[in-house]
């Protein structure tokens, strides 16, 4: 069975160090890649509690909707306090 989310690049590879270089190379672009999807993500999921926060939503229930604790969305929103006014 599968790994969920594991990515196969393996037809890539030759049994050589130079195409061994190529993989973690391009596992490495694609860290890259992700990881900044995940930052622009977070800043969009930031702006859109805000929103909600604004409009009186508890940080309980937008919480429950996002399967997190609201300790958490809180602190995700402290942590993050220069995207408030923007």
């Amino acid at each position: 069975m599968q790994e969920m989310g594991e990515v196969f690049i393996d037809n890539l590879i030759v049994d050589d160090i130079d195409d061994e270089l190529k993989k973690v190379k391009l596992l490495t672009q694609m860290m890259r890649e992700h990881q900044n999807s995940v930052v622009r993500l977070g800043k969009q999921r930031r702006q859109l509690v805000r929103q909600l926060r604004r409009r009186r939503v508890p940080y309980r229930q937008i919480a429950e909707w996002c399967g997190v604790t609201d300790q958490a969305l809180f602190a995700d929103l402290r942590k993050h306090p220069e995207e408030e006014n923007g």
